[in-house]
């Protein structure tokens, strides 16, 4: 995963001015995600991650994304063998190049010289598809039809170039963020990209596709509730952001939990939740992650049974 270590080259866009800046914080943030989506985590402990920085805008976002682009390629596969392995009437997830489509699996059809795959109410040649996987919990209110949005240096460089489409096919919301849903909206918008690399700048959105019907790969849930917030159940990863969404940490079953404390707040009850739960856990040195913060982030690691 060359390129998600936030040593040098990352540079964010300011779309007010149209430049981009250097950002090595922002790397950091991203290489951090990524050391933890490649840790062996011990069976029945909980890896506590506590980030403090001088203000929280982007980080959770950055970390998400981070976990994300170091999952593995999709691989392609035979994808007439896939799809003679789907029952007919089977949910079904498809990717081509430029398409996600999520419909009911009908047949293979050979009555035109190349297969075809019968999805929804469209045929696709065999040699289009890039991926296809049947899913058996996708509901027809979830079908629909997504456009692939090119793949910038940002995601070229964790080497998810060619494979994109089928990534986006195979994913699972395998990170949920909890925080203060109308702030990070705005921050989805947030463009990234590597100083000298193939491609232009990639949205976090793009990276993260949060609640995006049936190609979600993570999702984003309120902390603010009464009740502790729904998490997906393919969640392994999350990212506490800020006091409102830490005063949950000690019901998170995740294997993993990163709780960003922002220093620029007058409120310490993040800081009270995360020692009150280090207090029966058993601590962890940060260089063993295989990762090292800059100036600027504090941070403190723990491990917990679950």
């Amino acid at each position: 995963m060359a390129g998600v270590t936030g040593q040098s080259g990352l540079v964010l866009l300011d779309s007010r001015t149209g430049r981009a800046m250097p950002a090595k914080w922002a790397g950091q943030l991203i290489g951090l995600g990524a050391r933890l989506a490649r840790r062996r985590q011990r069976n029945g402990w909980q890896l506590v991650m506590v980030v403090s920085v001088p203000i929280r805008d982007y980080a959770a976002l950055l970390i998400s994304a981070g976990w994300v682009l170091a999952q593995p390629p999709t691989c392609k596969g035979d994808v007439l063998a896939l799809a003679g392995a789907i029952q007919p009437g089977t949910p079904a997830r498809m990717a081509t190049a430029q398409q996600l489509v999520a419909d009911t699996f009908f047949r293979i059809d050979q009555s035109h010289g190349e297969a075809r795959i019968h999805l929804g109410g469209t045929f696709w040649k065999i040699g289009a598809v890039h991926h296809l996987a049947a899913d058996q919990t996708l509901s027809a209110g979830r079908f629909g039809r997504r456009s692939v949005t090119p793949p910038g240096s940002l995601i070229r460089k964790t080497g998810h170039g060619d494979s994109w489409p089928g990534d986006l096919c195979a994913s699972k919301p395998t990170v949920t963020v909890v925080g203060v849903q109308s702030r990070l909206a705005p921050e989805l918008e947030m463009q990234a990209g590597w100083a000298g690399c193939e491609g232009g700048y990639d949205r976090l959105r793009d990276v993260l596709r949060p609640d995006d019907g049936a190609f979600s790969a993570s999702a984003i849930v309120s902390g603010g509730r009464d009740r502790f917030p729904v998490m997906p159940a393919d969640t392994l990863l999350a990212v506490l952001d800020g006091a409102t969404a830490i005063r949950w940490l000690s019901e998170v079953r995740t294997p993993v939990v990163v709780a960003v404390i922002d220093r620029s707040s007058a409120d310490e009850s993040a800081a009270m939740t995360v020692l009150q739960r280090r207090s029966i856990g058993e601590p962890l040195a940060v260089a063993d992650l295989g990762w090292g913060a800059i100036a600027g982030i504090e941070t403190l690691a723990f491990e917990v049974k679950i």
